[in-house]
């Protein structure tokens, strides 16, 4: 019988989640609430509107804590995306267009959109709609490596596509970002 040990190679620590990768923490409140604002982000970027991306995130808590027992403990900012797309995917499919003419008045208040602060900076303004402009699958792959700091192999197992495409669709979409923004390399 061979054994295998586990001593001979030292845990890594991912400062992103504050625990060890590959171990899942036990405590799922402490260990998710640094990515709500992430998992808020992302959604927006998918498209979903403010209080779409506020339900989005709260569905994607609760599936993740109904399946906690199934993280494996690596890459929990990906296996969070991951819930969320797929959300966003089913929620897509099954969207029927409803307007409800009666709220819809010219005394509506319009809330400020989350990007709002941002709009201060003409010139970040002027890359969120660059950004807002490239097809979806660039735009998540943007979103995921650049904005939020995602590796690629976090990005292509949040996303279930292979690293490869990652950088594939990272490649070409900032190529395109840059000719929409008239930057040269």
């Amino acid at each position: 019988m061979i054994a295998f040990s586990t001593d001979l190679v030292p845990p890594v620590h991912d400062s992103r989640s504050g625990f060890l990768a590959g171990t899942r923490p036990t405590d799922f409140e402490k260990a998710v609430v640094g990515e709500l604002a992430v998992l808020y982000r992302v959604a927006r970027r998918m498209g979903a509107s403010p209080e779409e991306s506020e339900d989005l995130v709260q569905t994607t808590m609760v599936k993740a804590f109904r399946k906690w027992h199934q993280f494996d403990g690596r890459f929990l900012r990906s296996w969070l995306v991951r819930i969320l797309r797929n959300e966003r995917m089913a929620g897509l499919r099954t969207r029927k267009p409803e307007v409800d003419w009666e709220e819809v008045t010219e005394d509506s208040v319009v809330e400020e959109p989350f990007w709002g602060t941002v709009e201060t900076n003409m010139e970040a303004e002027r890359i969120l709609a660059a950004l807002d402009g490239l097809p979806e699958p660039y735009r998540t792959m943007v979103q995921l490596c650049d904005v939020e700091q995602m590796s690629y192999e976090e990005a292509a197992v949040a996303m279930e596509i292979p690293i490869g495409t990652v950088r594939s669709r990272l490649f070409r979409a900032r190529i395109e970002l840059r000719k929409r923004l008239g930057v040269s390399r």
